[in-house]
């Protein structure tokens, strides 16, 4: 009895019919979203509807619960951890399968702990001037393990205008007595550190640097994803291309 049920249960979460109806309902969480965007703001409709497990959307003052992107999330896992495990046992084309599943949940599991590790903020710096911190988009503050330094701030003005074309920032980053210049620029951003700095903007006609600063420890996992993807799809045509070169027939 209870064989068969966890067999029923696993027959659920492998099955394609899940999958296709959580990317339908993922499809009609965006459109809800986007709407809901135009009343509330996107950050706070994506903190609403993506980040939540379960959540309230208002249509025409009528409040429907919905499941949230959280949820969604999950739940495609699981769909592709029972999939991944049912195909694994398929010769070279279920093993190449099994690993582009693989290769999904780490894509979903990348984006979770990009959400739960990320940090986010900007550094001001006036010419000459060091700091060690990073004030965080939530308002709180963390210190950094080195100290920034602008040595100087560039910006270069399209011909008759104020506006500037490109701006940059010749930084100095010290740690352990040792200076390692950088340069920030617009589209060029700088890596130090387990941290990312942004050219953002600038204040006080040039005389401030505004930097934004990134901390993501996962963001590598996104790429071996792909990787693991592709090379999934490699073992999945593999059979096919023997199994086309070997035929020799007459012409």
């Amino acid at each position: 009895m209870v064989r068969k049920l966890l067999k029923s249960l696993y027959d659920i979460c492998s099955s394609r019919r899940l999958a296709v109806g959580l990317m339908v309902y993922a499809a009609f969480l965006v459109f809800v979203a986007t709407i809901a965007q135009t009343q509330i703001g996107i950050e706070a409709a994506k903190s609403k509807f993506f980040e939540s497990f379960f959540c309230l959307a208002e249509f025409s003052a009528v409040k429907v619960p919905l499941i949230g992107g959280a949820t969604v999330g999950a739940l495609a896992v699981v769909n592709l951890l029972a999939s991944g495990w049912r195909y694994a046992r398929g010769g070279v084309y279920g093993f190449g399968m099994s690993i582009a599943h693989m290769a999904l949940v780490l894509l979903i599991l990348s984006g979770a702990l990009q959400y739960f590790m990320r940090s986010e903020g900007s550094v001001m710096l006036t010419e000459g001037a060091e700091s060690d911190t990073v004030a965080l988009r939530n308002g709180a503050k963390i210190k950094i393990p080195f100290k920034i330094k602008l040595v100087k701030f560039d910006a270069e003005y399209w011909s008759g205008s104020s506006t500037p074309k490109s701006f940059s920032s010749k930084l100095e980053f010290l740690r352990d007595g040792s200076a390692v210049p950088k340069t920030a620029a617009m589209n060029s951003p700088v890596l130090f550190g387990g941290w990312t700095f942004y050219q953002m903007s600038y204040a006080d006609n040039g005389r401030t640097s505004v930097l934004s600063a990134v901390r993501n420890p996962a963001r590598l996992l996104p790429w071996l994803a792909v990787g693991a993807t592709f090379f999934g799809m490699v073992l999945m045509f593999l059979p096919r291309m023997f199994a086309g070169n070997g035929g020799g027939g007459e012409k």
